[in-house]
């Protein structure tokens, strides 16, 4: 169940390194003192024991255990993006806590009461879920507040990413999920081959995929259950390409080494990319108005970045319109207008034609090639902002770690 994703490095070191006297570092009553703020060794076997429910894991004394570890480290994170936002007076009301939780018993196709009723039954206190959530929601508040309008995305890091996807759809296609464990140096590579081992071997058990990805991938997918979609043979890594050219709709591989960390595949389908010269579905919108308005579709048209607003455009202009072009085979339309949108991104208009008494100019609302549809401008733009978001938020936390006074037991 989509809870929360944990770090994959240091759960997976704790499974395979973490001494037997764990246990007896975790006793009963102070697991860790943060800025001067408790936790508590209750809220560590707490934490443990949500972490294994909600990746699909046996409860087995030897992985309580080392979950306990996992749990501590989250907890302190937490706990220091729970201090900064009452720093900055962001708060999260228990209201908003229930709708992020209805949410999640949604998506796994529960009620909420339902939701909680199975937690109960695998011994984890429902405070500890809330919490959990509080603090996600809180610190998320913080980043975007920080971060939002500093983001920054430039037209040719979208357009670059369009013409790759774009170049790719010719290529031999996989609908994969993947689980990515990160690792710096040969023995965390070696400890993460084992561990990856380990996970495989509790799929293998009934473990869905899905959920472990959730909690142990360290890959953006795995909020996704480390669904990456359909993607391009050339577009994986060297490593992966000949695995997934081998594995079949169904399979799942053994770990596979790369140079920064170890990988999981799951091949879900495969089909053959499009072959080249194959037509491509366009979708377009037309602005037309009056010739003397021409200079109000020069002045908007690279402003345009999709086609959910241009009644804006024209707003207050006599005789103008915006006409549906409805979704065209790209080869089937006339010479003319293949060459006014050759070349124009998803979302994008082209320059403006005057022909007579009109001016006009076409809106590219999307491309569809071989079934398989290219991200638009828009959906490209909000994944290249969610990854520099991301980026900047673990940075954050990792200054905040650094600068902290943290105090565990030993």
């Amino acid at each position: 169940m989509n809870w929360k994703q944990v770090s994959a490095a240091a759960i997976l070191a704790a499974t395979l390194t973490v001494a037997p006297s764990a246990s007896a570092q975790l006793a009963e009553g102070v697991a860790a003192i943060v800025n001067d703020h408790v936790i508590s060794t209750f809220d560590v076997r707490q934490r443990a024991t949500l972490l294994l429910a909600s990746a699909g894991l046996q409860q087995t004394p030897e992985l309580m255990e080392r979950a306990q570890a996992q749990a501590l480290h989250d907890l302190v994170d937490e706990r220091l993006e729970e201090l900064e936002a009452t720093k900055f007076d962001v708060t999260v009301s228990p209201e908003q806590v229930d709708r992020r939780l209805n949410d999640i018993a949604t998506q796994n196709h529960l009620t909420a009461d339902t939701l909680l009723q199975q937690l109960q039954s695998k011994g984890v206190n429902v405070a500890s879920l809330r919490g959990q959530i509080h603090a996600s929601m809180v610190w998320q508040t913080l980043m975007q507040r920080m971060y939002s309008s500093r983001v920054r995305v430039s037209e040719t890091e979208i357009r670059d990413t369009q013409q790759r996807l774009a170049a790719n759809a010719s290529k031999p296609q996989y609908l994969i999920s993947e689980i990515f464990l990160p690792a710096n140096t040969p023995q965390e590579l070696d400890q993460m081959q084992s561990g990856a081992m380990h996970l495989l071997e509790q799929m293998q058990h009934g473990a869905p995929f899905p959920l472990v990805a959730r909690q142990f991938s360290q890959a953006p997918s795995a909020a996704a259950g480390g669904d990456i979609g359909w993607i391009a043979a050339s577009e994986l890594a060297p490593e992966l390409q000949p695995v997934a050219d081998r594995l079949q709709p169904g399979q799942v591989s053994l770990p596979i080494r790369v140079p920064n960390g170890i990988y999981i595949i799951a091949m879900r389908d495969r089909r053959q990319g499009t072959p080249a010269g194959a037509s491509t579905l366009v979708t377009l919108q037309q602005i037309v108005v009056p010739a003397n308005h021409a200079s109000v579709l020069q002045r908007a048209q690279r402003r345009i970045s999709g086609c959910g607003d241009l009644d804006q455009v024209i707003r207050g202009v006599d005789g103008a319109n915006v006409v549906d072009l409805g979704q065209t085979a790209e080869s089937d339309l006339s010479p003319e207008v293949q060459a006014r949108i050759n070349g124009v991104a998803n979302g994008a208009a082209t320059e403006v034609a005057t022909n007579g008494d009109t001016a006009s100019l076409l809106v590219v609302c999307g491309r569809e090639t071989g079934g398989g549809g290219i991200p638009t401008r828009d959906e490209i733009e909000q994944r290249l902002r969610g990854e520099e978001l991301n980026m900047l938020a673990d940075r954050y936390l990792r200054d905040m770690r650094r600068e902290a006074t943290i105090i565990t037991r030993q």
